[in-house]
């Protein structure tokens, strides 16, 4: 697979992201799919988050648990104990954001995606409350206002942006309005162009999650600066995942 410190020798190494964890390992957003991240040695981990019936925030990509659990209920319907009952494999549930950063806290950095509403106020207040103390946080949405929520929460965490198809400029122009130190345009094509462009902006550049360690090169190649995969093999230089009992 890819070892990307010798893919691009003028530009620094990307930072390295388990999308939702090692996804393609353990189930997606799981404290199991965190701990291969970490036991890879990845340098963060991206979770997307909601809010639980009793106001907790609980990682999981979905608003529901159709995909990932063949159940109708919503998120919302559901307290945070109820959800880290749910059956996703591999004896895991649902965790709480609180319990993936005490897994993280010294070992891992973990880059938070806003999907809920009040995701952004709620995970402010986490950090305000010391509950990501040791660990690098850095957190952005599709969704401005969510972004917005954060910045006025807790603006020393840095925010990104993410993007469906867009110019350049206008990437530029939101990241500015919100503060957001990440621009992270989710489309492809990506060419060193529109890389320049927003490092010309003082930004720094998350490509889409790549499954492909050709692509994964070529990202480096370009100079994005933070490159994601389900599969962390993708992105370092390690034969086998650990054993399910390391």
């Amino acid at each position: 697979m890819g070892d990307l410190s010798v893919s691009a020798p003028l530009r620094p190494r990307p930072r390295t992201v388990g999308h939702r964890g090692a996804s393609a390992l353990a189930p997606e957003n799981t404290l199991r799919s965190i701990e291969l991240a970490i036991q890879f040695g990845l340098d963060m981990v991206e979770v997307d988050v909601y809010l639980s019936r009793d106001g907790e925030v609980v990682v999981i990509h979905d608003a529901d648990l159709r995909r990932v659990a063949r159940r109708p209920e919503a998120v919302a319907d559901l307290t945070a104990a109820e959800l880290s009952r749910i059956d996703l494999g591999q004896g895991q549930g649902v965790p709480r954001l609180v319990d993936v950063l005490a897994l993280a806290r010294r070992r891992i950095g973990v880059y938070v995606e806003l999907k809920g509403a009040r995701t952004g106020e709620m995970l402010g207040r986490l950090v305000r409350s010391g509950g990501a103390e040791g660990i690098e946080v850095v957190s952005g949405s599709f969704e401005l206002a969510l972004v917005r929520e954060l910045r006025e929460r807790a603006p020393e965490i840095p925010r990104s942006v993410l993007f469906g198809r867009t110019s350049t400029p206008a990437m530029i122009e939101i990241c500015a309005e919100v503060g957001a130190r990440y621009a992270h345009p989710c489309f492809r094509p990506l060419d060193v162009t529109v890389v320049d462009a927003l490092h010309g902006a003082g930004l720094l550049v998350m490509a889409p999650h790549t499954n492909d360690p050709k692509e994964a090169r070529a990202f480096a190649e370009i100079g994005i600066d933070v490159l994601a995969t389900d599969d962390p093999r993708v992105l370092v230089p390690r034969a086998d995942p650990p054993r399910p009992d390391s």
